[in-house]
């Protein structure tokens, strides 16, 4: 008996509990999707390539394994790329399989040949050709490896036409066993107990968690740390750094800190790079990360190996020790919580159109009951990830890039099927994946996609009035477009809200109808909150 080689890629995939192939169709990969007929594996089949990475993205942030998104050569295959730019800055552990060109019409001008090893490599862990049917399978355990092991992130795999066409007897072409996980090693012994006695001996520490520490176990060992020493631990994915949102005014509580542990974190754009006004200059930092602090970041104390372990390990030690409980930790931890002033006001403000912390108002009763939070950036995105509180939620993460959320939201969807998910995001992020509420018609998977309708570009019309003035404002203008007969049209189910009380009514009945529905609210195009530091005395 033989096998192809895209049988042999199904089949290594199928190995590792993939069910979900998130994809585009296109010539290069038809083999794949004819062999995956009775493996178990089920093709969601989106209407853009880089929402079937996004998918694939969110799948790997929820679940820890990486989601595996699937598309043809050439244009596919560079449609997908600025979506691994998202999975890569929020260290998500996906699959990138691209078909590609024939090897045997490579440098002949062959048919959409572009090298797609070369374009993936900025925005990957790694990425290469995987020419040889024969090792098909070992590829996919290789790229498993390297998605999961270490900071995760997305893996890429170019898979020629006729690598996957031809054909070999069976026991050629084993398949390949479980991927081992490869997390590394833990820091030194030594260095974790003087990173104890630096923290028992600061007045102000924190501890700070980079992307994928803030998820799933790793998140686990952090709180255990926290819990431990009384030291409060904050998780940073937001594109907005030491001004996300979601820490309310406990970002001012990064300018009083003396002490700042950095787990799986770098030191970086989001920290302001550790310099006033975000810190103090006195402020000294400690990185415990998978790989080098680079020299520029001037890390007094640095070590490398695996964070999740190494902050288990601190707890083991830090419990070896008394820990006086000060009020540092509930200062934190009351800012974080705390409603700023004027806030509950305007949350039952009456006024057209809505603001947005009345929408999100609306929302809150909705993730109580166990709802999932995908939001995507812009100002309408920075006002609800500030406004709510949600057990599970998916951002659009470090890179700042927009247009991720609804198709995260459909993965969402798919890997909770008993749990309502609510997308939430701007009216010009609405455009980029608007289609996919077709994908969630298609595979029955009912998400509520709320639209903060204040017809621009407002993020970038914030930006244009602090930094040009309001008569120079150009170019970010859009129409107050009912997006929610777009999705009626698709057979979604569709509300428009003008009035502060019709809200919380539509979207009870945009969850009742079963159907993905699409909740356009007109909102007032309000600059996003923040919380600025105070100047140093």
């Amino acid at each position: 008996m033989r096998r192809t080689g895209a049988e042999v890629l199904v089949d290594a995939l199928a190995a590792r509990g993939v069910r979900h192939l998130f994809t585009v169709s296109g010539n290069h990969v038809l083999s794949v999707f004819d062999a995956t007929i009775g493996s178990g594996i089920e093709l969601i089949h989106t209407r853009h390539e880089a929402s079937a990475v996004h998918m694939a993205d969110a799948w790997g942030r929820l679940t820890g394994e990486p989601g595996v998104a699937l598309v043809t050569g050439g244009p596919g295959h560079l449609n997908a790329l600025s979506a691994l730019y998202g999975a890569v800055m929020a260290e998500s552990p996906l699959l990138l399989l691209s078909g590609h060109a024939p090897l045997a019409e490579l440098g002949r001008g062959a048919f959409q040949e572009v090298d797609q090893v070369a374009a993936a490599r900025p925005v990957t862990k790694a990425a290469w050709l995987a020419g040889r049917t024969d090792r098909l399978g070992r590829d996919v355990e290789a790229a498993w490896a390297f998605a999961t092991a270490g900071r995760p992130g997305p893996v890429h795999l170019s898979l020629p036409t006729d690598a996957l066409e031809a054909t070999l007897a069976e026991e050629a072409a084993p398949a390949a066993g479980p991927a081992e996980r490869r997390d590394g090693v833990t820091a030194a012994d030594g260095i974790l107990r003087e990173v104890v006695a630096r923290l028992a001996a600061a007045a102000r520490p924190l501890v700070v968690a980079g992307p994928a520490m803030g998820r799933g176990e790793r998140w686990q060992a952090v709180a255990r740390l926290a819990d431990v020493t009384g030291i409060p631990a904050l998780a940073l994915e937001s594109p907005r750094g030491v001004n996300d949102p979601a820490l309310r005014a406990a970002s001012r509580c990064l300018a009083q800190a003396d002490l700042v542990l950095l787990l799986g974190k770098r030191l970086d754009f989001s920290l302001r790079f550790g310099a006033p006004p975000a810190f103090a200059a006195a402020c000294r930092f400690i990185r415990l990360d998978w790989d080098q602090a680079p020299a520029a970041e001037r890390v007094p104390l640095a070590a490398t190996g695996d964070p999740a372990r190494a902050a288990t390990r601190l707890a083991e030690l830090a419990a070896e020790r008394p820990w006086p409980r000060t009020a540092w930790a509930d200062e934190v931890a009351e800012a974080r919580d705390a409603t700023p002033p004027g806030w509950e006001a305007l949350a039952r403000d009456a006024r057209t159109p809505l603001h947005p912390l009345r929408v999100s108002a609306a929302l809150q009763p909705l993730l109580d009951r166990g709802g999932i939070l995908v939001s995507d950036g812009g100002e309408f995105g920075q006002w609800v990830q500030a406004g709510l509180r949600a057990g599970c939620r998916l951002i659009n993460g470090p890179s700042g890039s927009i247009g991720s959320a609804l198709p995260m939201g459909l993965a969402a969807r798919l890997r909770h099927p008993d749990r309502p998910v609510l997308v939430t995001l701007g009216d010009g992020t609405f455009g980029y994946a608007a289609l996919e509420l077709d994908t969630a018609l298609r595979y029955r998977l009912p998400v509520v996609v709320v639209i903060g309708n204040d017809a621009r570009w407002n993020a970038e019309y914030q930006l244009q009035l602090r930094h040009y003035g309001a008569a120079r404002a150009v170019g970010c203008e859009l129409l107050p477009s009912r997006y929610d007969r777009l999705v009626e049209a698709l057979g979604g189910h569709g509300e428009w809200v003008e009035q502060p009380d019709d809200l919380a009514p539509a979207l009870e009945r945009a969850l009742a109808s079963g159907r993905p529905a699409c909740v356009n609210v007109r909102i007032e195009g309000a600059p996003a909150p923040t919380f600025p530091v105070p100047a140093p005395a």
